[in-house]
């Protein structure tokens, strides 16, 4: 246990979740680091998760909930919890996963220096059981000290992430067109680093509801054409110049990256991708032979 206790504020988004929602709150509400208080903002529930809510606040005077009159879709929702969190550090819940009983403790034990840290999961099923695979098998979990990577992609899950609240002010607003998780992940990877603890914290729940899930795309609309593609990248790229950024090497790579972001063929970009490989690409758990041939895909297009 840490040797100060400091208030850990448990930052929840709620819509529809009442098939596993008493099981997620449970599991916060036992943890064994005791000094939290858990924000639950809800987008416009239609089913009983709102009553479950309530009727545990009757017997928890830890649990905030506040519920919005408008729908307005998972990232602005877990913004709207954030804002609302008085701890010194801030935690991210899913309504469907369940936490081991030390999650709190050991996450805010192992965070040093960094922004935020987070954590290994265990993938299991709608009833619980585990399905022998877990996040580090499908991603390459480390800790970043920089952005760069995650200028490709993201893989911190949301629902691992503890961070210092003086370090979550500094993200706000969410973009809108980002997932919520790496725009964090980014941003902390950008400055005072995110740091990765190798141990299974949450029993990540796979269901047909899921509103993110693993091999669930998190793009919806259809199938986009080449060109869409395209400026959703450069809008992405555009969303991430935004941000505070210390780190020199995420800023001249995110500088370099826009510049030959371009639709023609281009030797410098792909030969700036080789140069590059262990600081962008770490991040794809990919052989190096692959990510050789990503390097070479580069010469024709960018389609990072």
């Amino acid at each position: 246990m840490a040797k100060s206790s400091p208030l850990v504020s448990i930052a929840m988004a709620t819509y529809n979740g009442e098939k596993f929602i008493t099981e997620q709150l449970e599991s916060l509400v036992n943890q064994t680091y005791k000094n939290i208080e858990i924000v639950i903002v809800d987008d416009c529930s239609t089913d009983n998760t709102v009553r479950i809510i309530k009727d545990f606040q009757k017997k928890y005077g830890s649990i905030t909930l506040i519920e919005k009159d408008s729908n307005s879709g998972i990232t602005k929702t877990f913004e709207h919890s954030i804002r609302n969190c008085k701890g010194e550090y801030i935690a991210l819940s899913d309504q469907d996963d369940v936490w081991l009983s030390n999650k709190i403790e050991i996450l805010l034990d192992e965070l040093g220096s960094e922004d935020a840290i987070y954590s290994n999961s265990l993938l299991v099923d709608k009833h619980g059981i585990f399905l022998n695979t877990d996040f580090k098998s499908l991603m390459n979990l480390q800790s970043y000290y920089s952005g760069a990577p995650f200028l490709l992609a993201n893989c911190v899950p949301g629902h691992t992430i503890l961070m210092k609240t003086e370090f979550a002010k500094t993200v706000f607003p969410f973009p809108d067109h980002l997932m919520f998780d790496r725009w964090i992940s980014f941003c902390a990877a950008s400055n005072n680093g995110i740091k990765y603890v190798d141990k299974p914290l949450v029993k990540y729940r796979q269901h047909d509801d899921n509103v993110i899930g693993i091999g669930k795309s998190r793009n919806k609309g259809g199938k986009k054409t080449s060109k869409e593609k395209f400026e959703e990248k450069l809008n992405e790229l555009r969303i991430f110049e935004q941000a505070t950024i210390k780190s020199e090497e995420t800023k001249i790579i995110l500088t370099k990256m826009l510049q030959l972001f371009t639709r023609r063929w281009s030797i410098e970009r792909s030969w700036f991708f080789f140069n590059n490989i262990d600081k962008i690409l770490v991040i794809k758990n990919k052989s190096r032979f692959r990510k050789i041939l990503y390097c070479m895909k580069m010469f024709f297009k960018a389609n990072y």
